[in-house]
């Protein structure tokens, strides 16, 4: 009788906190701009801004990561930073758990599709593709600021070259597996740089993320601008790229630790 009621109770406030949160939603709803409307403010004003003094304003022909590395600097810091948590909560919750236990084959089909995974064909293709893909995570690293990419994707793109090694061990191109904690720590080091990056222009009387301040000339010239801005745009883009790839190769080594594979 007493589980019964606690049901009932539960139930009866799962209900309540439904109907809140739905009436709620749809009384801010009715406030917000319409998806996709061209009057709304952010079609009619920021964006024509950024298309307009994008250029001029950061010096990059990227307008995209013009938004994010300058306009927007603030928020991808914490997008980095919420990236970083997401590695720690993970850990916090797998680092516990037992490895899993491996299965047994169970034919003859399978033991062949097991070998063939870690075979000649995987690890003649895998020394050419992880060089490559090494090689077009930097070339996207260094070229976000004139182009497509930036330090997310080429954050991404070097884990990927780690997990190809990672999960062939035939190839043993690196001097061995990262630990998750040592991942961890290599990410938080991207986002500490960002944030130093962000606070160097303060020393120099300027803002947070205030790039033209940053202490590495003394030359006011337009030219010296552009560089400045040049520089502070890489280094954020350095420390995102260095978090994005520790944040994805700690949550592949944890776990990876956690699943058996032939080594």
């Amino acid at each position: 009788m007493k589980e019964n009621k606690s049901r009932k109770k539960l139930a009866a406030g799962l209900i309540i906190v439904i109907i809140a949160v739905g009436t709620a939603a749809v009384k801010i709803g009715a406030f917000l701009p319409t998806i996709g409307d061209a009057d709304t403010p952010a079609n009619s004003y920021v964006a024509n801004y950024y298309i307009t003094n994008a250029v001029k304003e950061t010096h990059s022909y990227n307008i995209v990561t013009a938004v994010l590395a300058d306009y927007r600097g603030f928020d991808t810091l914490f997008e980095t930073c919420v990236l970083f948590l997401s590695a720690l909560v993970t850990m916090m919750v797998l680092f516990g758990k037992e490895k899993v236990p491996k299965m047994p084959v169970k034919n003859l089909a399978e033991d062949k599709y097991s070998a063939a995974f870690g075979g000649d064909i995987m690890d003649a293709s895998f020394r050419i593709v992880v060089p490559i893909i090494l090689i077009y995570g930097i070339y996207v690293l260094f070229h976000g600021e004139i182009s497509l990419g930036g330090g997310f994707q080429a954050g991404a793109l070097i884990a990927c070259a780690y997990l190809l090694d990672r999960i062939i061990p035939s190839i043993r191109m690196g001097r061995g597996k990262i630990k998750e904690e040592t991942a961890l720590i290599i990410a938080s080091m991207g986002a500490f740089f960002y944030v130093i990056t962000g606070i160097l222009p303060m020393f120099n009387g300027g803002n947070f993320l205030e790039f033209a301040k940053l202490p590495f000339g003394s030359s006011l010239a337009a030219e010296s601008i552009v560089k400045l801005h040049t520089a502070g745009i890489l280094m954020i883009e350095v420390g995102v790229t260095v978090c994005v790839m520790g944040v994805i190769i700690a949550i592949l080594e944890v776990v990876l630790e956690r699943t058996d594979f032939d080594e």
